[in-house]
């Protein structure tokens, strides 16, 4: 049987990608909603058409309708997620009482919240903690996932929001790359150096075009530079030493702290993101839950 629907189902993020936009009629809002880009719903509705041979939206001056194809895809497959998102949260409700289960991204977990975790187990060994370090999981509640940390405006459906902590974009780079130099002078002498940048980011993410333009820098940078598509690739060729790259400043103080990193110039951008703490809006807190979201708060809010 698992052969067998894996050979006729439509590719599953599709379908979640779908069922989103066909509830909003709008690519734009589905995107927001799943905290991907408006290309990459677009992307997935294509695979999806592609797939099934035929087409699920109509484009009219007002906006998307669905065709009578995508309607009937609709109805069923919001019929089964809900029964999917149904039994899984009926599923996590009869869990241990000692058993936690928290999400955030992997760049996250791997600069800021791993070197904290060693802290909450000491202070909570009765606790059975589970992280999913991965992209965005929609859906908290029917991923059995108590709480989740995430970057962003604040705006998310189903889940009340706590923000842990603003956020600062600072070029960084390793000691050994400014080669006995004390620094850059201005934001303009960046175009000097060796810039490291992000090749597929979100909407999230902010470019160095971006960056140098909030100090009137529009020229182009005299180097190549370097080019990635992966941010945790991007840091770790910083700490290297081939180049400078941006980075939050909640990601990067470990690292400063530590000296693996410096600020070349002390030129910052200040986000109108941030990182929040979110739990299911209808979802009550377990004993677990609760002692890790008062810890986090605290964490958060330790000076540095």
């Amino acid at each position: 049987m698992a052969i067998a629907l894996r050979n006729t189902l439509p590719p599953t993020n599709s379908l979640v990608v779908f069922e989103a936009a066909a509830r909003h009629r709008n690519f734009t809002r589905a995107a927001e909603e799943l905290d991907v880009t408006q290309s990459a719903v677009s992307r997935q509705i294509q695979l999806l058409e592609d797939h099934l041979g035929t087409s699920l939206f109509q484009r009219r001056s007002r906006g998307l309708e669905l065709t009578a194809e995508g309607d009937r895809l609709h109805r069923a497959v919001a019929m089964g997620l809900e029964h999917i998102a149904n039994v899984a949260a009926d599923i996590r409700r009869h869990r241990g009482p000692g058993e936690l289960t928290i999400s955030s991204s992997v760049t996250f977990a791997a600069y800021w919240l791993m070197a904290r975790l060693a802290n909450f187990r000491a202070a909570h060994p009765e606790i059975e903690l589970r992280l999913v370090a991965s992209s965005p999981v929609y859906d908290l509640t029917a991923a059995g996932i108590d709480l989740a940390i995430r970057y962003g405006a604040g705006e998310w459906p189903g889940v009340e929001a706590v923000r842990l902590f603003d956020d600062e974009i600072w070029p960084v780079c390793a000691p050994r790359y400014l080669q006995g130099r004390s620094g850059i002078p201005t934001p303009g002498d960046l175009l000097g150096e060796t810039l490291l940048h992000l090749d597929k980011f979100d909407r999230n993410w902010v470019t160095w075009e971006a960056f140098l333009a909030t100090f009137d820098v529009t020229g182009k940078p005299e180097r190549r530079g370097l080019t990635y598509d992966n941010y945790m690739v991007l840091i770790q060729s910083a700490l290297r030493g081939e180049g400078i790259a941006l980075c939050g400043r909640r990601l990067a103080e470990d690292f400063i702290a530590q000296g693996d990193l410096v600020r070349p110039i002390k030129a910052a951008l200040k986000s109108d993101r941030g990182f929040y703490l979110l739990r299911p809006r209808e979802q009550p807190l377990s004993h677990a839950a609760r002692e890790f979201h008062k810890w986090l708060i605290g964490e958060a809010q330790r000076p540095k």
